[in-house]
């Protein structure tokens, strides 16, 4: 009784929900490795003269006029290139005149741009409400459809040779619904981990009351507004002992501590402020493991806090819900196990509905024949 209960829920579900999913799934693949493409063809704007020179990083703050309170991102090898950020808006930089980019990868980064509101809205210009609610509610059902599958996935009986059925794709089978059924299945259980944790996220960030939950089980409210970070209240009154390192000299300082870093930002410090903070970064920017956050002296070099700008529990597993929902979490690997999860739940939205739209077709046909 409750796997029948169980089987048209998971079934109506599918059947109300299986566009919108499909359209999430098929924009998702696309989205994989957006920001890499995106940082690709930016950088392919910059044409390096003859002979010239990268400029310093207080050379491109000058020819930018950057302010306190702005991150400049550096690469590691000179002539690669160089963002000025402020919240989340940045700007491509020449590294060799600091110029802005004017124009690098706009297409690329546009055409992402409505891939991901088509994604999250149902539209290529931009949120509407309307789109926002269906996907927002269709992403709730498909959760509703994780779960369901894979109490439907376990079988009456436990045999190997039943298990074994759901787990290998077969060869040889005798019409197009069995192998449906086999891939709905096979894809099913081997997709369901990185399907949950990608479902799940979206529904945290789609819904209030799963964001307060989220901070409500590490006994937490949800934070209002962006204040700054702890570190940058600790020391913000920390006075220049002395005269200033340059930026270079304060990155290889940092550099002590994170060898393998690839890009850097820091957070241009007001005149005489004693301290500055740089992130150096050996991977996509958001994997944990592969970033450390670090406070130095300006006048020594000295590291004076690593790894403090941490947040509270409830921000880290809100930062771990945004990005762990694209995989960017786990850096290079996780975006490629999401995209081949978006790629399993469009096999999966294709032969769940044709499995049931046969059923429904078949049960049709027998009435019919019953009359």
């Amino acid at each position: 009784m409750v796997r029948t209960v169980v089987f048209w829920g998971h079934l109506t579900a599918g059947l109300v929900s299986g566009v919108f999913v499909l359209m999430m799934s098929v924009t998702g693949v696309l989205l994989t490795y957006e920001s890499q493409i995106v940082h690709w063809a930016t950088a392919r704007a910059i044409e390096a003269p003859a002979g010239a020179v990268a400029l310093s990083p207080e050379e491109i703050v000058a020819a930018t006029g950057a302010v306190p309170g702005q991150s400049l991102v550096l690469p590691r090898e000179p002539g690669g290139l160089v963002e000025l950020r402020q919240g989340r808006s940045s700007v491509a930089l020449d590294p060799y005149s600091g110029t802005e980019l004017d124009g690098a990868g706009d297409g690329v980064a546009a055409f992402f741009h409505g891939v991901t509101a088509l994604h999250r809205w149902l539209s290529f210009s931009g949120p509407t409400e309307v789109g926002g609610w269906l996907v927002d509610a269709a992403n709730l059902l498909f959760l509703g459809l994780v779960v369901s599958g894979l109490y439907l996935w376990l079988p009456r009986t436990w045999t190997w040779r039943r298990v074994k059925m759901n787990l290998v794709f077969r060869r040889g089978l005798p019409n197009a619904q069995a192998r449906d059924y086999n891939w709905h299945h096979v894809l099913g259980f081997w997709a369901l981990v990185p399907l949950f944790v990608i479902v799940l996220t979206g529904v945290v960030m789609s819904y209030g009351w799963a964001n307060a939950a989220l901070f409500a089980a590490l006994g937490e409210e949800v934070p209002q507004g962006r204040g700054r970070g702890a570190v940058s209240q600790e020391f913000a009154a920390r006075k220049l002992s002395g005269a200033p390192l340059g930026y270079a000299a304060l990155l290889d300082a940092a550099g002590a501590a994170r060898p393998d870093w690839t890009t850097a930002a820091i957070i241009l410090p007001e005149t005489g402020a004693g301290a500055v903070q740089v992130t150096l970064d050996g991977g996509n920017g958001v994997a944990p493991a592969q970033r450390s956050e670090l406070v130095l002296d300006r006048a020594t070099g000295e590291i004076l806090s690593e790894d403090a700008v941490t947040g509270s529990a409830g921000m880290r597993a809100r930062m771990w819900a945004r990005f762990a929902h694209t995989g960017q979490y786990y850096g290079f690997i996780g975006q490629t196990v999401a995209g081949l999860a978006s790629l399993a739940a469009m096999v999966l939205v294709w032969t769940g509905m044709a499995l049931g739209l046969r059923r429904l077709l078949r049960m049709r046909r027998l009435r019919r024949a019953a009359v």
